[in-house]
């Protein structure tokens, strides 16, 4: 028989275990969420992939060198983090910094393979820089935006040890083309000057950005709830699970997204568009959401040669399962000339 002094102990091992609960989850930030005072820290700590992004940066911080210009730079990137105006930019820098902090202790050395850090996963850039000496280096840049790519490979000199330049001329078709290369800390830094026709690339192809040395891409993987598709960590299950395989082919699509796209269904659904540049008439998707949990989602992908293409209808609304909502209708019709298009209603 339970006796008062045996309740009581259970009561107390339950508070004890809740407060340690509480604990945890207060302290599930790399900072006390129960002094969080600015916008920022609040915004961090009432998000849970936010608080574990923070938390993982302040370990990785923890194991760079203790230096004055560390400090600095790490003061830097703060003052870009607060000035974020919501989720999404938030999720994007701290993953682009953990990249930054989990190569902080690799030697630096000019002549190596250099990858470009890209937290939206489109917008890939390799860097291979060799022959160093003292006055010049040879680089040679591979770049994607969507579909289209850039590549040029050419002769960088010395202004200072850590600084180099290379001006396109009118002999190489470059001319307007100024790459800047600053070593900062453990990463290069490429500054670009004149646009992607200028610098030997597609449409949207850039070779600014920050670089790591790396033989591999050492980005994550990014998913909707990272490239601003999914508003909430939440939504962002609600879409696995909607979707199943098409997730990854939703976030394949995401190399442009529009989260202000428009609504022609007058429901209050937010509309978010996504295309891949180079091929946006079939490769494409909408996301259509409200604040009741409701999911509507349109799939574009192209067909072999001259197969259709495919739109893939999800949604979790049972009465618009065999309806096409105005917004995704419209979508559809704004296709590749000449290209039909075959719709699947998906269960």
């Amino acid at each position: 028989m339970n006796t008062s002094t045996d309740r009581a102990a259970s009561i107390g091992k339950l508070l004890v275990a809740t407060l340690a609960i509480l604990s945890s989850a207060a302290q599930a930030a790399g900072f006390d969420c129960a002094k969080a005072s600015s916008p920022t820290e609040q915004r961090i700590c009432a998000d849970a992939q936010l608080s574990k992004q923070d938390e993982t940066l302040q370990a990785l911080y923890a194991q760079v060198p203790a230096s004055p210009d560390w400090r600095a730079d790490q003061r830097a990137w703060l003052a870009r983090r607060d000035a974020c105006g919501d989720d999404a930019c938030l999720r994007n820098l701290y993953a682009d910094r953990i990249v930054v902090l989990r190569h902080a202790r690799t030697p630096f050395h000019w002549g190596t393979r250099w990858q470009r850090v890209d937290a939206g996963g489109h917008d890939g850039a390799q860097l291979d820089i060799t022959q160093v000496n003292e006055r010049q280096f040879s680089f040679s840049f591979d770049a994607v935006a969507g579909v289209n790519s850039g590549a040029l490979s050419e002769t960088a000199r010395f202004s200072a040890p850590d600084t180099a330049s290379y001006v396109g001329d009118a002999k190489m078709d470059t001319q307007g083309c100024v790459l800047t290369f600053r070593r900062v800390l453990n990463r290069l830094e490429v500054e670009q000057q004149g646009g992607a026709f200028a610098c030997g690339a597609g449409v949207g192809v850039s070779y600014g950005g920050d670089y790591v040395a790396a033989a591999r891409d050492p980005n994550a993987e990014p998913s909707l709830l990272s490239l601003g598709v999914a508003s909430t960590p939440a939504q962002d299950a609600a879409l696995r699970k909607l979707l199943g395989r098409d997730y990854r082919t939703m976030v394949a699509t995401a190399s442009v997204v529009d989260t202000q796209a428009d609504n022609l269904d007058g429901n209050g659904a937010r509309v978010v568009g996504m295309f891949v540049q180079g091929v946006a008439c079939d490769t494409k998707s909408v996301l259509m959401s409200d604040a009741h949990g409701h999911l509507w989602a349109g799939v574009w992908e192209a067909g072999a040669v001259s197969a259709p293409a495919q739109l893939r209808y999800y949604t979790n609304v049972a009465a618009d399962k065999q309806r096409l909502p105005k917004t995704i209708a419209a979508v559809n019709a704004e296709t590749c000339p000449g290209e039909p298009v075959t719709v699947r209603m998906m269960p």
